[in-house]
C-alpha cells in the first residue's frame, strides 16, 4: 500500500488496523516525525510503551539488533513495535543487506517495524536497493511519502501552534514568515516557538517576525531577483553584497538565482500555450511552494520568452566561470547581476 495524502493517512490511523511495517519519508522532516510517532502510538499503549517499544537509530544499530527486537515476544499480549530511523540502505555491507532483505521478506505475527527516514533520503530511482525495500514495505505494510502541506495548510499550522503558545498570529505574517524562512515546517515551528517566547501572551506583531525570523538564503536572493526585475540595478549589487557578507557562498546565491529565473520562464512558457499556474504546479516539483508559480506568474508578463531564455543561459555560463575560472567568484557574480539586468531592460536591438 502507499500513502500520500495526509487525509488517508489520518484514515488510516483512525479506522484501520496496524500494518507490519511502516515506511515514512519526504521532504518534510517534522511530518516523518510526527506520524512515526502516532504510528507508534497507534500501535502500543502508553501503559505498555516501556515494555513493547524500541526505538533504533540505523548508524549505531545491526540488522541482527533489529531483527532480535521483533522476535522478542510482546508483554501483556500486545504488540511490539520496533522504530529505526535514518536508515542508509546504500551504506549497508553485503553481509547486512542480504539479512535486512531476509528479514523485510516476512514478519513475526503481532510486530510492528516503522522506518522513518527523517534525515536520509530515499531514492528509488538511484537506488536499487531502496527500490527494493520499496517495493518489499508496499507488499506487506505501507509507503508514506510526506512532501508537505499546501501554504494554506502551512498558515493554518502556524496559527495553531501559535495559539498552543499562548499567543496568535495574523494569517497575513504566516505568510510574510513562510516567505523569509522557507516551508520546512521544522524550521518554521522552531520561529513560531522563539516568536511566542519573545511575546509571551497576546498578538504577535510584524515588527516582531522582521526582528526575530531568520531568511533564509532563497528569501534573500528572491529579493535579489525582484529588485533586478524592477529595474534597481544599484539595489541589486547592494542585495547580493550584504549576501556575501551574511557569508553566502556564491554558487549557492548563483543556484538560487537561477531558481527564480527557471520559475519564470516556465511560467512564461506555459502561458503562451494557454496554461495556468494550475498546471505548472502540477507538471513540476512545486507541491508546498504553489507561491513561487504565482510570484512568477504576476510577473513574466513584463518579458519576452527570448529576454528569459537569455537569463537562463546567462546563469548556466556563470556556473561553469564559477567553476573553472580563477576569478573571484565574487566579483563573477557582479558581473552576472549586471548581465541579467541588461538581459532584461536594454533595448532589443543591444541584445
Amino acid at each position: 500500500m502507499r500513502l500520500e495524502k495526509e487525509p488517508d493517512l489520518i484514515r488510516h490511523l483512525k479506522d484501520e488496523p496496524c500494518l507490519p511495517v511502516y515506511l515514512l519519508y519526504g521532504q518534510q522532516s517534522y511530518l516523518v516525525r510526527l506520524y512515526a510517532k502516532k504510528l507508534r502510538e497507534k500501535a502500543v499503549s502508553s501503559a505498555q510503551m516501556d515494555l513493547n517499544f524500541t526505538y533504533f537509530e540505523a548508524a549505531r544499530t545491526s540488522v541482527d539488533e533489529v531483527s532480535d527486537a521483533l522476535e522478542s515476544v510482546p508483554f501483556s499480549g500486545g504488540i511490539r513495535c520496533v522504530q529505526l530511523t535514518d536508515l542508509d540502505a546504500d551504506k549497508l555491507s553485503a553481509n547486512e543487506w542480504a539479512k535486512l532483505k531476509e528479514r523485510m521478506a516476512g514478519f513475526p505475527q503481532d510486530t510492528v517495524l516503522i522506518l522513518s527516514q527523517q534525515n536520509v533520503p530515499v531514492d528509488a530511482k538511484k537506488s536499487a536497493r531502496w527500490k527494493a525495500i520499496l517495493k518489499a514495505v508496499e507488499l506487506s505494510g505501507a509507503v508514506i511519502v510526506l512532501d508537505g502541506r499546501s501554504r494554506r495548510e502551512t498558515v493554518r499550522f502556524l496559527s495553531a501552534l501559535c495559539q498552543k503558545n499562548g499567543c496568535t498570529i495574523a494569517p497575513a505574517l504566516c505568510e510574510t514568515l513562510i516567505d523569509r524562512c522557507g516551508d520546512d515546517m521544522l524550521v518554521l515551528g522552531q520561529e513560531i516557538q522563539k516568536l511566542c517566547a519573545y511575546q509571551g501572551e497576546g498578538e504577535i506583531p510584524a515588527e516582531a517576525v522582521e526582528r526575530l525570523s531568520i531568511r533564509q538564503l532563497d528569501a534573500n536572493v528572491f529579493d535579489l531577483a525582484r529588485r533586478i526585475l524592477g529595474k534597481d540595478l544599484s539595489g541589486a549589487l547592494e542585495n547580493l553584497q550584504e549576501l556575501f557578507d551574511m557569508g553566502s557562498e556564491p554558487v549557492a546565491v548563483l543556484g538560487a538565482l537561477n531558481t527564480s529565473f527557471i520559475d519564470l520562464y516556465r511560467c512564461k512558457t506555459a502561458r503562451e500555450q494557454g496554461l495556468s499556474a494550475a498546471d505548472v504546479t502540477a507538471a513540476f516539483s512545486y507541491k508546498g511552494r504553489e507561491f513561487r508559480v504565482r510570484n512568477a506568474m504576476r510577473d513574466t508578463d513584463r518579458f519576452s520568452r527570448r529576454r528569459l531564455a537569455r537569463c537562463v543561459f546567462l546563469l548556466a555560463d556563470t556556473d561553469f566561470r564559477l567553476k573553472s575560472s580563477r576569478t573571484d567568484p565574487q566579483i563573477l557574480m557582479q558581473e552576472a547581476v549586471t548581465r541579467l539586468f541588461l538581459a532584461l531592460h536594454q533595448q532589443e536591438g543591444g541584445l
